[in-house]
């Protein structure tokens, strides 16, 4: 029985990586958001994800919001949507390894759109998440987050993970936007960098 210790532990810990390879993973992510106010914007999220028969998403839903779900393509829900907390979980059992789903989202809080993630992760060394953004008519972006190439109303990102939330704000065309969310953390940073200058030269002085 001693002897056989040894072996199974060995057996155990070889496991482990097909068990962690078992994890469902986010293998790509195509996001089209259409903004059509501050607070409001329409999403079609096209997912590819490895090793899920069943996978659950999850969607941030502060109190005074409303999440329509429009459309649910190449996949089947097991059960209707769950508010969890401050969420909504949508739990799918895909046809294959690429869906879609497609949501509308209502709500006070300005310039955000919420992503209803997967609970899948990427592998972190790719850039499988492509991101678009279409602005409404006559408005041109200020700030953003995850940041965009813009070409007129259209900001496109391809990044490495997929985001909770999208930050766009925009305005009029002719609108200058003099103090933007980068401008301030600018501004924050130059006060900051100018103060700590200021008080190394004075404690050189003494």
């Amino acid at each position: 029985m001693t002897r056989l210790l040894p072996l199974a532990f060995a057996a155990c810990v070889a496991a482990i990586p097909a068990v962690a390879d078992a994890a469902p993973r986010l293998a790509a992510a195509d996001v089209l958001i259409a903004i059509d106010s501050p607070t409001s914007c329409e999403v079609t999220l096209t997912l590819a994800v490895d090793g899920a028969a069943e996978i659950e998403h999850r969607i941030d839903a502060p109190d005074g919001s409303r999440v329509e779900l429009l459309e649910v393509r190449d996949a089947r829900p097991a059960g209707a949507v769950r508010t969890i907390g401050r969420t909504q979980s949508l739990v799918l059992r895909p046809d294959g390894s690429g869906y879609r789903i497609r949501y509308r989202v209502l709500q006070h809080a300005a310039d955000r759109c919420p992503i209803w993630l997967p609970i899948a992760p990427a592998d972190g060394r790719s850039r499988p998440v492509r991101i678009e953004v279409e602005l409404p008519a006559g408005t041109d972006a200020d700030d953003s987050l995850p940041a965009f190439h813009w070409t007129g109303t259209r900001g496109q990102a391809t990044i490495g993970h997929l985001p909770s939330i999208v930050r766009v704000a925009y305005g009029p065309v002719d609108e200058r936007h003099a103090w933007s969310v980068s401008r301030i953390m600018d501004a924050l940073a130059l006060i900051v960098f100018a103060g700590a200058s200021a008080a190394w030269t004075l404690r050189v002085r003494r």
